[in-house]
């Protein structure tokens, strides 16, 4: 049995073709043969309405998707005008997410020791008392 709809359809025209063609046969299922028909048209129908709606869908989504990039481009030029009118360093401009100028803040210096040398051998590092020699 099929279970595709594409395989369900051919075999339902098969299926009226197949009754079509016996003669002998052809009187004793003409109504059943005639609702099949009638049932394969409303599957057509549908079909074309389903493609219809999918060709629909994929223009829906490209519109939705220009005017996503329109909003997102206007939003930068609001944010850009907004930044030119007011204070960079002003605390308001979070209220429209951009970000003010603030002030940085200083990094340690790192010290690193001399090549060769680490933290245990460093001039006036004491030894633990687990490395002397016993006496």
């Amino acid at each position: 049995m099929p279970t595709s709809q594409a395989d369900v359809l051919l075999d339902l025209r098969e299926l009226v073709e197949a009754t079509r063609k016996d003669p002998e046969m052809l009187p004793n299922v003409s109504q059943e043969v005639e609702a099949l028909e009638q049932t394969l048209g409303v599957i057509q129908a549908h079909k074309a309405r389903q493609s219809e709606l999918t060709a629909l869908r994929q223009e829906a989504t490209q519109l939705l998707a220009a005017a996503v990039v329109r909003g997102r481009l206007q939003a930068i030029q609001i944010r850009s005008v907004i930044r030119g009118k007011m204070d960079l360093k002003s605390e308001r401009l979070v209220h429209f997410k951009v970000p003010p100028l603030r002030p940085r803040s200083r990094k340690r210096a790192v010290v690193k020791p001399p090549d060769g040398e680490t933290a245990e051998t460093m001039p006036g590092a004491s030894a633990s008392p687990s490395t002397k020699p016993v006496a």
